[in-house]
């Protein structure tokens, strides 16, 4: 097993690098602690399974949009935390990571839980919580779909937290169109809801290029 971890100071992963050093079914440890050196590690070097922290969440799924897509789609990834909170579930659910383990795991136990993940007998999908919650894995590391220029309107008015009688009035069309449109978006991005619609709208937002 070749192990990425993405050592993060705010909650760092130190004794988490110990154990790993210590388990002979580890085959190779790269620690990076910045970006460049995640993106470099990850095509550079063969890598199975990338643990990032708690705080690194949302860093970790911007550093998604820079990695070629071959490598992303055979890396697993984890979340190693002291505090799996409900919130940060279901937030590394929907970012696509496969599983969330606290780093108070017994450290005999920690290496064969990250071997099941790998292998997909154990998933973030499968907690309790997050299965109760009937939500699409993985929302927010796609790319919105639309059918015409209206229906990119409409999601960028739902990304700004607009209900559908401004939304209607700002595009002078009626609410009743406003709300099927809405039902079809949601339908055709394969999403739970009208909020995850908002999410998917601004994770894919990007900088304007003024020059």
């Amino acid at each position: 097993m070749n192990v990425l971890v993405c050592n993060d100071r705010t909650e760092p992963l130190d004794s988490l690098i110990a154990v790993l050093e210590n388990d002979d079914a580890v085959a190779s440890i790269n620690v990076a602690s910045t970006g460049r050196q995640v993106i470099d590690t990850l095509h550079a070097a063969p890598v199975d399974i990338s643990i990032s922290s708690g705080s690194g969440l949302d860093f970790n799924r911007m550093l998604q949009r820079h990695i070629s897509p071959s490598v992303a789609s055979s890396l697993v990834r984890v979340v190693a935390t002291n505090t799996p909170t409900v919130p940060l579930l279901v937030k590394a659910h929907q970012y696509g990571f496969n599983n969330v383990l606290p780093l108070n795991t017994e450290s005999n136990n920690f290496v064969p839980t990250l071997q099941r993940t790998i292998s997909g007998e154990e998933s973030i999908t499968n907690h309790p919580t997050v299965k109760s919650l009937h939500l699409t894995p993985g929302v927010l590391t796609r790319t919105i779909s639309f059918e015409d220029d209206n229906d990119q309107h409409i999601i960028e008015l739902i990304g700004v937290g607009l209900p559908d009688h401004e939304i209607a009035e700002a595009l002078s069309i009626s609410i009743q169109t406003i709300r099927n449109r809405v039902a079809s978006l949601i339908r055709i991005n394969h999403l739970s809801n009208r909020t995850q619609l908002a999410l998917l709208q601004n994770a894919n937002w990007q900088i304007p290029d003024f020059a």
